[in-house]
């Protein structure tokens, strides 16, 4: 993936899902999201003691320079997806068309059926793993300590953090899960840097073919060892249960939006090709 900045046609779409005075963007509560069976109040997970359905989730402007509006939100997105692309020299459409599927650009986001968190979704061992740990580089000190500002039981360090502030797996991680993701949801710019940083790596690994990237970032970057899109799909089938569906689908949603919304027309997703979609029509590179 090559510097690219966003597209006219990608810009326009930025601002087409993040306009007007409001702020549904920026803040929500358990109400604006729908359920799960294994969460049918919709809160946020993994937390102890639990959050209540009335908790206000609200990214914070202080810290995104004065963003208050979707609108405002707009602009900084379109700036730091180019900011990021020139500095880990990708491709900004790709990333924004990926954060959309995602979160919708909704930067207080979280699944109620997992650890993902903010605009990018990183669940709780990715935050650890590419910010915390800077596995795959990026990451500075002043990431690591505004993702980490205020949990309990952990005082920011140069050296390695431990694992038990961070991860659900744990009561600490559970009890600090309110607390890292409302520091998620207040640092979209570090969390879509660390999409990028993430992205980076798995392109590393199949000559920055954009489906192979893709797919790695949904299913795994075991699963992608070169610049073949089938071998990757193939490989995460030994999974069993239909592995590969979710990020055959992710990838076929992403590229079909970077054709409808972003100029990429040599994509080419028509009605014939959403219907077998997997390796012949991921040739974005």
């Amino acid at each position: 993936m090559a510097v690219t900045k966003l597209t006219k046609l990608g810009e326009n779409f930025i601002r087409s899902k993040c306009s007007g005075s409001g702020n549904s963007k920026l803040t929500g509560t358990a109400d604006d999201k729908r359920g799960y069976k294994n969460n049918p109040t919709a809160v946020l997970p993994y937390c102890s003691p639990l959050t209540t359905t009335s908790k206000v989730w609200l990214s914070n402007p202080s810290i995104n320079g004065g963003v208050t509006t979707n609108a405002e939100l707009a602009e900084v997105l379109i700036r730091w997806y180019n900011e990021f692309a020139e500095e880990f020299e990708m491709d900004a459409n790709i990333m924004a068309a990926q954060a959309y599927q995602e979160s919708a650009f909704i930067v207080w986001n979280y699944a109620v059926n997992s650890s993902a968190s903010g605009i990018s979704q990183f669940v709780d061992d990715a935050v650890y793993d590419i910010i915390m740990r800077n596995s795959r580089g990026g990451m500075n000190t002043a990431d690591k300590e505004a993702i980490s500002k205020n949990m309990i039981g952990y005082t920011f360090s140069a050296g390695t953090p431990p694992k038990n502030p961070f991860l659900v797996d744990y009561n600490l991680g559970r009890q600090n899960r309110p607390i890292l993701h409302q520091n998620i949801i207040d640092n979209p710019r570090i969390m879509i840097k660390a999409q990028f940083a993430y992205m980076k790596y798995i392109s590393t690994r199949c000559d920055a073919l954009a489906s192979c990237t893709l797919f790695g970032y949904n299913r795994g970057p075991g699963f992608v060892k070169s610049s073949s899109y089938p071998a990757a799909i193939a490989a995460a089938k030994n999974m069993g249960d239909n592995y590969e569906n979710e990020g055959i689908n992710y990838v076929y949603r992403i590229f079909k939006n970077l054709y409808e919304n972003f100029g990429y027309k040599e994509l080419n997703i028509t009605k014939e090709a959403a219907a077998t979609f997997d390796g012949f029509n991921a040739n974005l590179g």
